[in-house]
């Protein structure tokens, strides 16, 4: 549903053509600003329960309680939470078989982005060693050039961070040339250590997954809600997709939001 895989992995006219300069967390950074203190960090949620009157969403340090609840964790990674009532039956095949791939990224900087001078995009895919993918992510012109890769967890997440660093860029040496023996700067992340957001930005779903359980992905349980990009009817695990969910999941509650108050001014 996006336009085919070569739509995906395109730049020009592509998936992957436009970027944030200021990187895409600025734009959770704005939005936390115009929030306040309404934004709860380091709050992990552990149940959520309803009944005719709204949510109630508890966590180690309190409760929240409100008219609906969104929730825009990955199917995967709402095994952590208790729902009451339980899901229902497909709602709950969904968790236990919706699983996350998993991928750690590693970002190279260099003082200029010397293989455009060699004619090369910065693009390129491979099965072997530790990097299977690279983008050219250089900030603009007359500034240092960057590499960012996707690697392998399965021969990347269980070494030091000097012996990912040198993988890293002897298999960049390997594609590129000399060149990219000495980077000024190097950053990874593996993020499959995350505690909460564990894996990569796809699902790998199992034999019948989505014919058996794909309609729980939207259906909404009750006043709990889906939203999320692996909600997405286009662009599932993207940004443009997180975008589209949102929207319509908004649009969704701001429509029962405005029910319940003709229904309560009406009694």
């Amino acid at each position: 549903a996006a336009g085919g895989l070569n739509h995906m992995l395109d730049v020009e006219g592509g998936a992957n053509e436009d970027r944030f300069v200021e990187t895409t967390q600025e734009i959770a950074k704005r939005v936390a600003e115009r929030l306040g203190d309404r934004v709860r960090l380091e709050t992990p949620v552990r149940r959520i329960t309803q009944d005719d009157h709204g949510v109630t969403v508890r966590t180690d340090s309190g409760e929240i309680r409100a008219g609906y609840a969104i929730v825009t964790a990955a199917p995967a990674h709402r095994a952590t939470i208790e729902f009451e009532p339980a899901l229902p039956e497909q709602a709950e095949g969904l968790v236990r078989t919706w699983r996350m791939g998993v991928l750690s990224k590693a970002f190279v900087a260099y003082e200029k982005p010397f293989w455009r001078a060699d004619g090369c995009s910065g693009e390129a895919v491979t099965d072997t060693g530790t990097v299977f993918i690279t983008f050219d992510v250089s900030p603009g012109p007359g500034g240092p050039g960057v590499l960012m890769a996707f690697c392998d967890p399965r021969v990347f997440d269980g070494f030091g961070p000097e012996t990912r660093r040198d993988l890293v860029v002897q298999q960049l040496v390997d594609l590129y040339g000399p060149q990219a023996r000495t980077p000024i700067d190097y950053l990874d992340h593996c993020w499959g250590s995350e505690p909460f957001a564990p894996g990569g930005p796809h699902p790998v779903a199992g034999p019948h997954t989505t014919v058996s359980y794909g309609k729980a992905l939207t259906e909404p349980h009750g006043r709990i809600h889906w939203a999320g990009t692996e909600t997405a009817g286009e662009w599932a695990g993207t940004m443009n997709g997180a975008v589209l969910t949102g929207q319509r999941t908004a649009e969704n509650i701001a429509t029962l939001l405005s029910r319940d108050v003709r229904q309560g001014a009406s009694r």
